[in-house]
Order: structure tokens, then C-alpha cells, then sequence
């Protein structure tokens, strides 16, 4: 019976699994549309937390020194 109606649907149609995956995957997008560019960017690049917020303040600290020292010459 199943196969019947598989048969009837035409081209444009979708059956109720491919709309659930699609519904799925949508909702995944979604949700990572979502999040922060904080939260994205640590999802892109594969190190703890805690080193990128080491990095970012290590990186923070350099650019007011340069910037200090620029001033000073």
C-alpha cells in the first residue's frame, strides 16, 4: 500500500520522512543562526574555551602596549 502511494506522488511532492529531515536539518540551522558570532566562532575552530579567551586577552594586552608605545616615540 505503501508503495501505491509513493507511486501517486508526483515530482514536486515529498513524503513525510523527507519533510521531517528537512524540518530536522532547518531547526539545526536555525539554532546556529542563532548563537552569537562568540559562540559560532568557537564551534568553527576546535580548541577549549579557555585558550581562546587566553588568546583573545593575551591579544588585547599586545595591541594596548604597541599602542602605547607608539605614543611614546
Amino acid at each position: 500500500m505503501e508503495e501505491r502511494q509513493e507511486e501517486k506522488l508526483s515530482e514536486g511532492e515529498k513524503t513525510l520522512e523527507e519533510l521531517q529531515e528537512e524540518n530536522r536539518r532547518l531547526q539545526e540551522e536555525n539554532e546556529r543562526l542563532n548563537r552569537s558570532i562568540k559562540e559560532r566562532m568557537y564551534d568553527k575552530i576546535h580548541v577549549s574555551v579557555r585558550t581562546i579567551d587566553i588568546f583573545i586577552a593575551v591579544m588585547c594586552v599586545l595591541f594596548v602596549v604597541v599602542v602605547i608605545l607608539g605614543m611614546l616615540k
